[in-house]
């Protein structure tokens, strides 16, 4: 049984956090074959301030951050 967790910034939307345990579910099951039923997917929210880089904590996700990938849209 694949089980897969997703630790993200709190912010994003319940569709957002809807599409991304889809994409997952459907990335495992065409990877490795699995049975959709047998898929386990765990999204697990913190604030920012619980992801800290160099010692400075990150602010909780915003839509309006920049879309480029930084070390700040984890």
């Amino acid at each position: 049984m694949p089980y897969i967790q997703c630790d993200i910034r709190k912010g994003r939307s319940a569709q957002q956090k809807a599409a991304l345990r889809d994409a997952v579910t459907r990335a495992v099951q065409e990877t490795i074959g699995s049975p959709l039923e047998y898929i386990f997917v765990v999204i697990r929210e913190a604030e920012g301030k619980h992801y800290i880089e160099g010692g400075v904590p990150n602010p909780d996700w915003t839509p309006n951050e920049n879309p480029e990938w930084s070390n700040h849209n984890a």
